[in-house]
């Protein structure tokens, strides 16, 4: 890693958004038509919506600077967008404009909208910024109306490890990755963890994972990017999970 250590998750939460802030003003221009974002991530975590949305109230957690939300405003959905960096908010709100809602608000505390309120909610690689899912997990679950999902995109576990990574596969470790976005450059911290984790944590909340798809690029975009993503054709880097309630008058097994 480079050093750094965050206290606890406050003074972890502060720099993930001066991060972000930082990097607010050439997100979309970097990401959108990106090999990354834009090319790998998107289209997994999209496939896994649920359509038609016409008429759905969705919130977007992590939404940063919109293209998510404005994706899915043309789709006919009502959207509610959250994000830690105010600056990302800004974006969003200029790319959407008065179609939808765009609060800063931190997913590791209380998230400021009624139980019951939203049909759906999409989280792109945001979950990972938190050690302990409990707090977003158990707000996701409480603001989902009957019927309604949860689609969650992460790093894949069995990704390769970044050269941060000191430990193995089964621990759950804070590291580092530095971005060049234009010109800014930021080194940015967030905990990777095993599967039976992630998949735990979705219990605890109260989920079962309905779908599950794993990110891979079409030919048109290693044509585009192929230093990039090339090695993305073998090799896993992002994960989506589609999440259901499960039934509370169903038993759970012992």
């Amino acid at each position: 890693m480079d050093g750094w250590k965050p206290e606890d998750q406050d003074q972890h939460t502060r720099q993930t958004r001066d991060s972000y802030d930082r990097l607010a003003s050439v997100w979309s221009a970097t990401t959108d038509d990106g090999p990354f974002n834009g090319l790998l991530e998107r289209p997994a975590l999209r496939s896994l919506v649920p359509r038609p949305i016409t008429g759905l109230t969705i919130m977007d957690a992590g939404c940063g600077s919109g293209a998510q939300c404005e994706w899915m405003l043309g789709e006919g959905a009502r959207v509610v967008g959250l994000d830690l960096s105010p600056a990302m908010v800004e974006e969003a709100r200029n790319r959407c404009g008065d179609r939808g809602q765009f609060l800063v608000a931190d997913l590791a505390k209380s998230i400021p909208l009624g139980a019951q309120s939203v049909d759906g909610i999409t989280c792109s690689l945001a979950l990972h910024y938190l050690e302990d899912w409990q707090v977003p997990l158990r707000s996701f679950a409480s603001l989902l109306r009957p019927g309604g999902w949860v689609v969650i995109s992460l790093d894949h576990p069995f990704g390769p490890p970044l050269p941060s990574q000191h430990g193995g596969y089964f621990d759950t470790e804070l590291v580092s990755d530095t971005w060049a976005k234009g010109d800014v450059v930021v080194t940015q911290h967030f905990w990777r963890r095993p599967l039976a984790s992630v998949i735990n944590a979705f219990a605890d909340a109260g989920f079962v994972v309905d779908r599950v798809r794993e990110s891979k690029p079409d030919q048109d975009a290693i044509h585009r990017f192929p230093q990039e993503l090339a090695k993305a054709e073998d090799v896993p880097s992002f994960i989506v999970y589609r999440l259901l309630l499960r039934n509370p008058d169903e038993p759970r097994p012992p």
